[in-house]
């Protein structure tokens, strides 16, 4: 694993941020998947191109702000054996360690940048949302692993079909999908959350070019 490190900006899982690139899973990492046609590399320059810039979210466009649903708690009293109390603890540890995740994983979503800048150095896009931390992403699907924080985030660019996505996994068990696509001359950036089988609106941001 070759190492990088960024400095990420304000906000967020905080300060400053080890960003890792892992190991890529293969040219067809950098698609949504389900056997769409790959695109030619003079295909995704040119949306490449429509989507760089910089952006500024226009509020009254946009889906409000998504509230936060409380978890389910459910009490339960039962007899137990004293063998049974480690099992019961580490049960115990685990649910709370979800509900960490669960909160890390819809923060991440409620995620609402004013400004966004999206450019290309090479072969990675840089993705620069304004308040938010700067991050620069492999343009072929590898996954950027950034530590620093309570918990573990990793980051990959994605095309489903002419739109571009940022992907986060927090852990292994929550997932949020940033899905970019350029309608009529504005940026839409869709955020949708997968968190053990949970739901939650899609929070829906328009964005204007900027000048």
């Amino acid at each position: 694993m070759s190492g990088k490190e960024r400095v990420g900006g304000a906000g967020g899982y905080g300060g400053r941020l080890a960003l890792v690139t892992v190991a890529v899973a293969g040219a067809a990492c950098a698609s949504g998947g389900g056997g769409q046609a790959v695109m030619t590399r003079a295909e995704t320059d040119a949306l490449l191109a429509e989507y760089a810039g910089s952006w500024v979210l226009d509020e009254l466009g946009s889906s409000p702000q998504v509230t936060i649903p409380r978890p389910e708690r459910r009490t339960e009293s039962r007899v137990v054996r004293s063998d049974q109390l480690d099992d019961l603890r580490r049960q115990a540890e685990e649910g709370q360690r979800l509900i960490a995740v669960r909160q890390a994983t819809l923060e991440l979503l409620r995620r609402r940048p004013e400004a966004l800048a999206l450019g290309v150095q090479g072969e990675e896009l840089a993705y620069v949302p304004t308040p938010g931390e700067s991050i620069t992403l492999p343009l072929n699907g590898g996954w950027v692993s950034q530590t620093g924080g309570e918990h573990r985030v990793r980051t990959r660019a994605f095309w489903d079909g002419p739109r571009l996505g940022v992907e986060h996994m927090v852990g292994s068990d929550g997932r949020v999908r940033v899905v970019l696509e350029i309608v009529e001359g504005r940026l839409e950036m869709t955020r949708t959350i997968r968190f053990m089988g949970e739901r939650v609106a899609p929070m829906v941001l328009v964005y204007d070019r900027e000048g």
